[in-house]
């Protein structure tokens, strides 16, 4: 065998060794595996967070409309020492 052929087969021994030095390799057991897969399922059919649809888009930007005329017409009322 050539040294280098040895060598390359030293550091590729060696890389294993640290790959398995850094991430052990455990086996969970069967239920928590199960659990695991329950959980993600759950996570894809009943998301956490859901984005809006059009029609509670479009009533937030009216509610943010109204309440911004409401915050001009008092502060114009302020200004004018109505209050």
């Amino acid at each position: 065998m050539t040294p280098c052929g040895r060598a390359r087969r030293h550091t590729s021994r060696g890389a294993m060794a640290a790959l398995a030095w850094k991430f052990p390799r455990t086996r969970l057991p069967v239920g928590a595996s199960a659990l695991c897969v329950v959980v993600l399922c759950w996570l894809y059919i009943f998301p956490v967070y859901r984005l809006p649809n059009e029609k509670e888009i479009v009533q937030g930007v009216l509610q943010q409309g109204t309440a911004w005329r409401r915050n001009q017409t008092a502060a114009r009322m302020f200004s004018c020492g109505i209050v």
